[in-house]
């Protein structure tokens, strides 16, 4: 029976208090029992025969609750295991088995090899008998004399090999030589790449230095021993060197009877109701940290790393110890909690999933401890940050995640991960890691130290990880330590990151921070800096004016000036201009109109539409555009929703009941208004309708002020004069229409007029723009892109400014029409309907970078942009974020809409801001960057994809001009497919480029090549109409549809691979980790590959490369015995074709 008693003794003997110091009741986590010794304590207990677990222990840490729990657990003692059997192979443990596959190619982030490597500075050592030691620690330690084979196994060497011990002598080299030798040694330990193979799994050396100093560098592929092992080997090689004798106590237990002991003892039923646990939250587990990554294929050296590191002091260290326990956290959870918010503010998304290393040997056998292995578990936290809370209810949160998830942690972290990829169809890269060792010990012991010297490098590397973040006690303080692969983020963004984590760890430990405080997230102050002064334009002053004051004031003094241009050669001087829209404003009054009314504009393309709108301006009304080809249902809810007073609409044009009309030849016939209505320039000006997002359109209100500084600030940036022409090829229903209007009239220049008959003929435009002598296109790019492709460099010689905005815009484009005509200014615009046509500004010049689509820009004079995270805090340079504008030029709201309105329209330190939906990113010169619509970000089995980041890579192809990647379907029927116009196009090669540039998970299932690009009437790529055409296409080149095998030996590869996924009918270009393969899959795969088809060269980085039946078949026939791999492929096909299809029996008949 275990007493009270015996359990304080137990804590205190963990925990290294005197058994009186604590209350029964007294909080154990808060007096030092981290999640690391709780394990042990539950598994010193369960040797003993209590059947008790982690996370029984973890719910009421106290000493009365584990006695009351001791008291009732079932006892069973634990019968004698029987020795492991005495193969000369064994397999491997659950992380040795990721380090193992980690290091071969063809998988996201390989190629490198999980190894701990650590450099000492001292002086006075003696070579020769670090020598000796160095042979005895290999020799007490067998897991330093392992091997690993192909086929994913590990066997004990009698003796290593020669490579383990090295000693380079630089004592007589001059000091400069020296520096250099040391660097280059420093290079290539760091990031070297051990045979394991042969057995090389350490790399002891020494360089002997001038003046009797020396470094004493220690590598150890992890594979051989975890992160406390090492620290043991070094232990036990500083005590060899000490005694220069084998002065050590044998250990009586070796790392592979540790693996057949915890095997045969695993409680199967935990284990299983752990994995019951995390599958029934593997739908909701997020996606691993978004952080601003650069493409693997984009990485110049993918298999180098980098290093940022502090050290914290012992006063620190203790300061530490007191904050964090007396708010009844641990050390480890406070940085740990922190980390996260560091990765929270550098991701896109502030759920993520981390990956912890847990550091848990089950207590066998007496000599456990001192065994060298891999005894690491691995738990994911599901962490979300999305909410603003105060630091301690974060931290306090924080640690219950993680005692949750390491309560369940039987099943382990790697298998969950397994079953995360096999759930969505794709391996997932855990990128991110944190592992703490704080509580327990010193790293290097203080003799390690005497012996060796200072620690002066510690750099770690491991496959399929980006980022590997470390805190470890050392030199009585603490280190934080981060090896980043070194092309993984763009440039200063891992030194940004870490210099927050610090500075966060050194404001949390200062003794005036409030833990009960909100603190939102700021940008680093040269952001910040840099931030505002891209903004600092929100502040100039810009006139406070009517949009069609200037037009009317210049038509009264200058009436012959010529204002319009349309057919051969009409035209409308800016008198008589002036006068028929007075003409019409006078017909409006006299129906009832008064300033403020909306009057709906229903009337043909053309020279009319201007007319029209500059009537019900002068009438003091607002105008708002209906389409004439607009479908009856959707004109009723546009006028009904725009509460319109009365319809102007061009004879013959149907008008839905009950809406009022002013025919326009009818208003034409009135006599002119003698003046127009006085109206303030904060009135509204115009109401869109645009399309929302519920399939209902919604309608824009747009003051005069506002739309006003837009153009304002743009004619002032590209000189617009009264010498200009600018051709007018935007709808009136797309806001580009106004800057057409009011911009060209209100300086004196002539508007170029395209009728409706003309609006989608780019060589009819291309006539016009050279008859007419235009010399300023502003238009959508779908628009500028016909233009490109149309127009001769005659036609377009005279133009010297295109501005272009209201979707993306093609850099090469930019680059063709700058060819053309030298010259030509070519202006990216950036904006939303809701804040008056455009506000930021980009132009193109020779010195551009090699854009693929031109960047938003810098915000435009009386304009201010955010980039905001899901919390509305400002994301950091690189980071994706909402696009927030702000300034003179946002709009009034939605009309009739005060949800919508006060949904969108924020007001934040004092100022409105528009959220715009559209996802951008700030640059370090504090360029916008544009990455596409918030709901072009979609999940497909369960990742996160943007569609924008597809279409990008599908540009970056040769030929591709055009890119719309879309998804099909809904729920588990849902399907990544794409769409793509240019020259020369075929499907196929697409989607073999797009698998060099995208993870599997990112490439489109098919692609569909498209003849012409369908564009709306606003000149945007139309992505309804090309999502109808992809839903219904049956032409596309389809990824991973059923392909049968072509030949026997694709048929038996595709039988074996069934077997193991457990499918039928499994395409010979079907790929295997898309169809629920792993890791351990591909091992089982090549095993029976060897065994069955009698390939002993096949290797688990054949199956990575290939993916497929199809490609590895291939790869298969270029080795040896080519011919008795056909005969082998026969006979198992015949076998398979007699058998059930149990792998089972099919193996038996084999």
């Amino acid at each position: 029976m275990i007493t009270r008693d015996d359990v304080r003794a137990m804590v205190s003997e963990e925990i290294g208090v005197d058994p009186g110091s604590f209350a029964d009741d007294d909080n154990l986590v808060e007096l030092g029992m981290h999640s690391l010794k709780l394990m042990k304590v539950a598994g010193r207990w369960r040797k003993l025969g209590h059947q008790v677990n982690y996370s029984e222990l973890v719910l009421a840490p106290t000493v009365e609750a584990w006695a009351a729990l001791l008291g009732v657990a079932e006892t069973q003692p634990i019968a004698a295991l029987p020795a492991a059997d005495d193969e000369p192979e064994f397999g491997l443990a659950t992380m040795q088995h990721a380090y193992w596959v980690g290091r071969q190619s063809g998988q996201s982030l390989g190629g490198v090899a999980a190894h701990l490597y650590v450099e000492f500075d001292g002086a006075d050592i003696d070579v020769d008998r670090l020598a000796r030691a160095v042979r005895r620690v290999i020799e007490r330690h067998d897991m330093l004399r392992v091997a690993f084979t192909d086929n994913g196994t590990q066997r004990i060497l009698s003796e290593a090999p020669a490579q383990v011990w090295s000693v380079q002598d630089l004592s007589g080299l001059e000091p400069g030589a020296v520096t250099q030798a040391l660097a280059d040694t420093r290079e290539a330990k760091s990031h070297q790449f051990m045979d394991v193979a042969a057995g090389q799994v350490v790399d002891f050396s020494v360089s002997v230095l001038p003046d009797g100093r020396h470094r004493v560098h220690v590598d150890v592929d992890m594979l051989a021993a975890d992160a406390m092992s090492y620290r043991r080997i070094l232990a036990d090689l500083a005590d060899l060197y000490v005694s220069d004798a084998d002065a050590l106590a044998p250990i009586d237990y070796t790392y592979r009877r540790y693996l057949a002991d915890k095997a045969r003892a695993a409680d199967r039923s935990t284990i299983e109701r752990d994995r019951t646990w995390w599958d029934d939250r593997i739908d909701t587990l997020p996606d691993v940290p978004a952080l601003p990554t650069i493409p693997e294929a984009e990485r110049t050296d993918v298999g180098r790393s980098v290093r940022v590191h502090h050290r914290f002091d012992a006063a620190q260290k203790q300061r530490l110890h007191d904050v964090a326990f007396g708010h009844g956290l641990t050390p480890a959870v406070v940085l740990g909690g922190l980390f996260c918010e560091v990765l929270a503010e550098w991701s896109s998304s502030q759920q993520l999933l981390l990956n912890v290393p847990l550091f848990n040997r089950e207590q066998l056998h007496p000599d456990v401890d001192r065994v060298v292995g891999d005894f690491t578990n691995s738990v994911l936290l599901d962490v979300d940050l999305t909410d603003a809370h105060s630091a301690l209810s974060r931290a306090r949160r924080f640690q219950h995640i993680l005692h949750t998830a390491s309560s369940h942690s039987a099943y382990e972290g790697l298998e969950v991960l397994r079953d995360i990829g096999r759930h969505r169809g794709s391996p997932i890269t855990p990128s991110v890691v944190f592992t703490s060792g704080l509580g327990l010990g010193e790293l290097f012991s203080d003799t390690v130290t005497d012996v060796f010297g200072d620690p002066v490098w510690i750099l770690s590397q491991g496959p399929q990880v980006d980022l590997d973040a470390q805190v470890v006690e050392i030199g009585g303080g603490i280190l934080i330590n981060w090896d980043v692969r070194r092309d993984a983020l763009p440039a200063g963004v891992v030194e940004t990151m870490f210099a927050r984590y610090v500075d966060m760890i050194e404001n949390a430990l200062a003794p005036e921070y409030d833990w009960t405080a909100t603190t939102p997230a700021v940008l680093p102050v040269e952001q910040s800096r840099r931030r505002n002064q891209a903004n600092a334009g929100v502040t100039a002053e810009l006139p406070a004016r009517t949009l069609h004051d200037r037009f009317f004031d210049l038509a009264a003094i200058r009436p012959e000036r010529r204002a319009l241009r349309w057919g051969e050669d009409d035209s409308y001087s800016y008198g008589d201009l002036a006068a028929d829209a007075l003409r019409v404003a006078a017909s409006l009054t006299a129906t009832g109109v008064v300033p403020g009314d909306t009057v709906a504009v229903v009337v043909p393309k053309g020279h009319r539409q201007v007319v029209a709108v500059l009537g019900v301006l002068a009438a003091g009304g607002v105008y708002l555009p209906v389409g004439i080809d607009q479908p009856v249902e959707r004109k009723a809810k546009i006028l009904e929703r725009g509460d319109v007073r009365i319809a102007i609409a061009d004879d013959g044009v149907e008008l839905p009941a009950p809406a009022r009309r002013l025919d326009f030849s009818d208003a034409l016939r009135a006599t002119p208004a003698v003046a127009r209505a006085t109206v303030a320039p904060n009135a509204l000006a115009y109401v869109l309708f645009t399309s929302g997002s519920t399939g209902e359109p919604k309608g824009v209100e747009v003051s005069h002020s506002a739309a006003a500084a837009t153009i304002d600030a743009i004619t002032g940036h590209v000189d617009l004069t009264d010498d200009d022409c600018l051709i007018g090829l935007s709808a009136l229903e797309f806001d580009l229409s106004v800057f057409d209007i009011f911009a060209t009239l209100g300086l004196g220049g002539t508007l170029a007029c395209v009728d409706a008959s003309m609006s989608r003929d780019a060589h009819a435009w291309s006539t016009m723009i050279r008859r007419f002598g235009v010399t300023v296109v502003n238009a959508a790019p779908g628009l500028i892109t016909m233009l490109a492709d149309t127009a001769s460099a005659d036609d377009i010689a005279r133009l010297r400014v295109i501005l272009t905005g209201g979707d993306r815009v093609d850099a090469a484009v930019a680059r063709r029409l700058r060819t053309s005509v030298p010259g030509l200014r070519f202006i990216g615009l950036g904006g939303t309907t809701e804040t008056a046509i455009h506000s930021t500004i980009c132009e193109v010049t020779d010195e551009s970078p090699n854009w693929t689509y031109v960047p938003y820009g810098v915000p435009m004079n009386g304009v201010a942009c955010r980039v905001v995270n899901s919390r509305g805090e400002d994301c950091p340079d690189w980071v994706r974020g909402e696009i927030w504008i702000g300034g003179r030029g946002v709009a009034q709201g939605y009309r009739g809409d005060p949800d919508r309105t006060s949904d969108r329209f924020v007001t934040y330190e004092g100022q409105r801001w528009y959220r715009t939906g559209d996802m951008g990113r700030y640059l370090p010169d504090g360029t916008l960057d544009f990455l596409g619509r918030a709901d072009h970000q979609v999940k497909i089995r369960g990742y996160r994809v943007e569609l924008g980041e597809i279409e990008v890579a599908m540009k970056r192809l040769s030929g591709v001009e055009t890119a719309v990647a879309a998804v099909v379907g809904i729920g588990t029927s849902a399907r990544l497919v794409a769409a793509a116009h240019g020259t020369g196009l075929v499907a196929e090669e697409l989607l073999e480029g797009l698998s060099v540039l995208l993870p599997d998970y990112m490439i489109p299932e098919s692609v569909d090549v498209l003849d012409t690009v369908p564009v709306t009437g606003n000149g945007k790529v139309d992505r309804a109409a090309i999502l109808a055409i992809l839903r219904d296409s049956t032409d596309g080149t389809v990824r991973n549809s059923y392909v049968p095998p072509g030949d026997d030996v694709e048929a038996a590869l595709a039988y074996l691979m069934e077997q193991i996924l457990e499918v039928e009918s499994l395409g010979v270009e079907t790929d295997f980790f898309e169809a629920g393969g792993n890791s351990i899959m591909a091992t089982i795969f090549v095993a029976k590959v060897r065994g069955m088809l009698l390939v002993p060269a096949v290797t688990i980085s054949d199956v990575f490369d290939a993916r497929t039946v199809r490609a590895l078949a291939a790869r298969l026939r270029t080795q040896d015995r080519s011919e008795q791999l056909e005969q082998v492929a026969g006979i198992l096909v015949d076998i398979a074709g007699i058998a059930t299809g149990s792998a089972t029996e099919l193996t038996t008949q084999s």
